[in-house]
């Protein structure tokens, strides 16, 4: 039988297969587990590996007699929460879980002093089915809930133990969760196929409850799911809504979180106007080539001397949502970009790193959806920039997001640069204010209407307009 030799952060394994393998699935069944931002169809080269020697796709390659595979080392995401942290354990306790598509956030609560002691971050391990949800839907259309479930309730389970146990906690009562539709279905192991066809209908939108030993948590009582809006407007908008503060009476806000998929919210003290819109994959570094996470080894900063701030100090070898939106804001500024998106040649930063044309699309791409979505949800609103009290801008990235390239590249409104508030991970914030406070989210869901922009002409025209610099 053939010998797979792994290499993976200094340590090595080796082990006998039969027959002809896919290596990407081989792996997996070791427990060995790549990301596939593209959903495993080898165009976004994330998945590379060094077998004998050269760099392949583990997507793509098949492994049939002995051979070395080499793992790239795998960082951490830098997710920033926005929480404030007390380290300090009390009597009355609860968990609150934010799963993001890209990052998992858990929150070790206290009720007493309704306040976070500790926070937990980690990717969510079904990156390798893909970065955004489409991929997910389509994975689990052909395969089913199960193997996606069960990746992320391992991961889980694992987070859980390790914050309990650092405060030494026996177990706790409940456990609040929020997250975007798609992912609180395969969350609960619910077929989400029916997401991604129309008419786009969810299994389930309400509050949903459960026996923690159900999912294999046994450390924990009982599991609340927090209530969503529709298929694309899910839970975790929902928890961030209730997390910021309500405009004043004659005024509205905007909440914007730029995740995998963008979702924007217009709202006043009584009614919520919501849209999502297609942008996540390049803000999540899929769709870009050197894309990547907010990690150790990503350009996060960039300046107009051309000098740039790497997360962990490192070297670069990637670049994150942050230090794209400098970076472009820049080259639009001294024209190396033209005002169309035109670009001559590739943009290096490093032996490693560079910013190629088809980047510059993929950016304009997704900035113009946002930018888009937020001025036709001010117009079916009857809404004027003026009466914009603040614009909330969430997501893992938002408090080191420049607002001024940001605006300046029409990423946001540049009329509302100055009312820009970040909230971080409003959805873990607002799901720990929920469990504090029990604030009344269900409201939040009846006062909402979805606008299906995909079906607004109004948006078709502000996209071609939107797309230049």
């Amino acid at each position: 039988m053939p010998i797979l030799k792994i290499i993976q952060n200094g340590i090595t394994r080796a082990i006998a297969f039969d027959g002809e393998k896919l290596l990407g699935e081989l792996l997996g069944t070791l427990d060995v587990h790549i990301e596939k931002p593209c959903g495993g169809r080898g165009a976004c080269k994330k998945c590379t590996v060094i077998v004998n020697g050269r760099e392949e796709l583990a997507c793509r390659y098949i492994v049939h007699s002995d051979v070395e595979v080499v793992i790239p080392e795998n960082y951490d995401i830098v997710s920033v929460t926005g929480a404030t942290e007390s380290g300090e354990r009390t009597e009355n306790l609860c968990i609150c879980l934010d799963i993001g598509t890209t990052t998992l956030a858990l929150a070790l609560v206290s009720l007493d002093d309704k306040q976070i002691i500790k926070t937990q971050t980690a990717k969510n391990p079904q990156r390798e089915f893909g970065a955004d949800v489409i991929s997910r839907i389509e994975y689990c259309a052909k395969n089913g809930a199960e193997e996606l479930q069960k990746i992320l309730i391992t991961k889980l389970l694992q987070m859980v133990d390790e914050l309990l146990a650092e405060f030494n906690v026996a177990s706790v009562e409940k456990m609040y969760v929020a997250g975007n539709t798609t992912m609180l279905h395969l969350f609960f192991g619910i077929d989400a196929s029916s997401l991604g066809v129309s008419p786009y209908t969810p299994v389930f939108l309400e509050e949903k409850r459960i026996s923690g030993k159900k999912l294999g948590f046994d450390n924990i009582d009982e599991i609340i799911s927090l209530p969503g809006i529709s298929a694309f407007v899910g839970a975790d908008i929902v928890s961030g809504l209730g997390f910021v503060d309500k405009p004043k009476e004659d005024k509205y806000s905007l909440l914007i979180d730029l995740g995998t998929n963008a979702e924007i919210v217009l709202f006043n003290r009584d009614k919520y106007l919501c849209a999502t819109a297609a942008a996540g994959p390049c803000f999540e570094g899929a769709n870009i080539s050197c894309g990547m996470s907010a990690s150790t080894g990503a350009v996060s900063l960039y300046q107009a001397d051309g000098s740039y701030s790497v997360i962990g100090d490192a070297e670069p070898v990637g670049i994150c949502a942050t230090g794209l939106v400098d970076i472009i804001a820049e080259l639009v500024r001294n024209g190396t970009i033209e005002e169309s998106g035109y670009m001559e040649e590739d943009f290096e930063l490093s032996e490693k790193v560079s910013v190629t044309p088809g980047d510059i699309r993929e950016f304009q791409l997704a900035k113009s959806a946002v930018m888009s979505a937020i001025e036709c949800l001010l117009k079916h609103g009857g809404v004027q920039f003026d009466d914009i009290e603040k614009m909330y801008i969430a997501g893992g990235f938002s408090a080191q997001l420049n607002i001024e390239n940001a605006a300046y590249l029409r990423l946001v409104p540049s009329e509302l640069a100055d009312r820009f508030v970040p909230v971080n991970n409003s959805s873990l914030l607002g799901t720990v204010k929920f469990a504090c406070k029990k604030n009344d989210l269900v409201k939040i869901t009846k006062e909402s209407k979805f606008i299906d922009l995909g079906a607004d002409s109004t948006f078709s025209e502000l996209f071609f307009k939107n797309m230049s610099f």
